[in-house]
């Protein structure tokens, strides 16, 4: 179902983005989807539950991108993320969200080619002779064609959501977060969204590292030589709250001087949804060319109507943010590896046995796996402590064993599996990591995870119903 439905649009709003400025304090929405290769069944089996919750309020035309601010992915999240929000068809998303596992079943298999002919050799020598050899496991051709061919030129400033998208720079040796918001304004880092999703899914040892270049303002060249963002931040959550800050701090800088005052309950006088007003100073970009911009100017305003200071802090503008904002946060699911190795085991280890063990590559899990965890941790922490934990909902599962943990294991019966993992995913309890045994538990007292996305959606739909009658005034 590659991007050939046409699919009309539910909003009389003519908007380039969905999400008009809000009038209320819950301004920001954001969603966050893990790396994990082929595993990607699971976030899309999850996310294809939330938008028919989405669309059962709403109507048969709502999509993912209509609802969430900022989307966020790593290597096969962010080439979710591209599909979810890159336009299509009468500038509407180019995938529906129940598209993207038949996307998994059709190309996967040709993305990660499951080669035979080695049945007799036992799997740890097959293993280690792919390791030893020289290239990556998979040429990566025929997912950068397919890439290619669905988003053609669209760069990441053409989204219809703002997106954040990780890779690693191994020139620079720097982490690189891809995103809308420096894209609208600084035409370097508004690359192809086509080079993004090669680049956040070239997984080391698994597929091949990607170049590319953009141009300045004044065509001077950008080059960037990357691998997968899963390096840099398997679980992009955090990536996309810091964003978030970062350009609330920007704005508070910028308007600590203008005299706003609220109108409609929400919009800031002198700004319209013609998106032609108040000029960023250092841009030739307004406040309203991106709504979610527009909606933290808003709230910016709402603070300063209500006697509080114009210019916050770092910690309290972070605090600002996390205070209103809504996060989905959905993992690809981690191998049930407890109590797999000890300290002993890993003395023993030469490089070889660190790349591959047992199917595993233990040193590339005990990086994603750290990543992803430490990120959870840390946005629990932080909406904990700011007394707004039901604000973030992460939905993982620790229990992937054998090949429904391989990131490149496409066969029929693996694939069918890890959609089941979804859909039992959905009926489990909403759980929380345990910052001490990094264990997920199930919270006291909570919902399923299926009941605790209808109380998002409902969110998510009451949030969009108030952004549209605001912006009709």
């Amino acid at each position: 179902m590659e991007g050939t439905m046409e699919i009309k649009t539910v909003t009389r709003i003519p908007m380039a983005k969905p999400m008009p400025p809000a009038k209320q304090g819950r301004v920001l929405t954001v969603l966050s989807i893990d790396g994990g290769g082929i595993r990607g069944l699971i976030p899309a089996t999850i996310l294809a539950r939330l938008e028919a919750q989405l669309q059962e309020k709403d109507g048969p035309d709502a999509r993912i991108a209509d609802y969430f601010d900022v989307v966020a992915g790593t290597s096969t999240g962010g080439l979710i993320a591209a599909m979810l929000t890159a336009p299509g068809k009468d500038n509407r998303p180019l995938f529906a969200a129940k598209d993207i596992s038949q996307f998994y079943l059709e190309n996967g298999p040709k993305i990660f080619p499951q080669k035979g002919g080695w049945v007799w050799v036992p799997g740890f020598v097959r293993n280690a002779v792919k390791t030893v050899r020289s290239g990556p496991k998979y040429d990566g051709e025929f997912l950068h064609e397919k890439i290619n061919s669905l988003l053609r030129d669209i760069r990441v400033a053409d989204t219809l959501s703002n997106v954040v998208v990780p890779a690693f720079d191994v020139n620079r040796m720097h982490p690189i977060l891809f995103n809308s918001f420096e894209a609208e304004r600084e035409a370097h880092k508004n690359p192809r969204l086509a080079d993004v999703c090669i680049a956040t899914s070239a997984a080391p040892t698994y597929l091949p590292a990607h170049s590319f270049a953009t141009k300045g303002a004044g065509g001077e060249p950008h080059a960037f030589e990357l691998v997968d963002g899963g390096v840099a931040a398997n679980n992009p959550t955090m990536a996309a709250m810091s964003l978030l800050t970062k350009e609330m701090i920007r704005l508070r800088q910028q308007l600590e001087d203008k005299d706003l005052h609220l109108v409609n309950g929400g919009l800031v006088s002198g700004l319209t949804t013609t998106r032609k007003a108040v000029t960023d100073p250092t841009t030739t970009k307004s406040f309203e060319n991106n709504p979610t911009t527009a909606a933290m100017t808003a709230l910016i305003a709402m603070e300063k109507e209500k006697g509080k200071q114009t210019l916050m802090g770092r910690q309290d503008a972070e605090a600002s943010v996390y205070r209103n904002i809504l996060v989905l946060s959905v993992g690809t699911g981690i191998a049930n590896q407890t109590h797999k190795y000890t300290a002993a085991d890993c003395n023993k280890w030469n490089l070889l046995n660190w790349l591959t063990n047992d199917g595993f590559s233990p040193l590339l899990d005990f990086f994603s796996n750290a990543s992803a965890d430490m990120v959870d941790i840390h946005a629990e922490m932080h909406f904990e402590l700011l007394g707004c934990e039901k604000n973030y909902l992460r939905i993982q599962t620790e229990t992937l064993e054998g090949d429904n943990a391989l990131v490149d294991c496409t066969t029929e019966k693996n694939m069918a599996e890890l959609i089941k993992i979804g859909n039992d995913l959905l009926k489990e309890k909403v759980a929380r990591v345990n910052k001490d045994t990094g264990v997920y538990e199930p919270v006291e007292g909570a919902s399923t995870n299926e009941q605790a996305l209808k109380e998002l959606a409902g969110k998510l739909s009451e949030e969009r119903r108030i952004r549209q009658a605001t912006a009709l005034k």
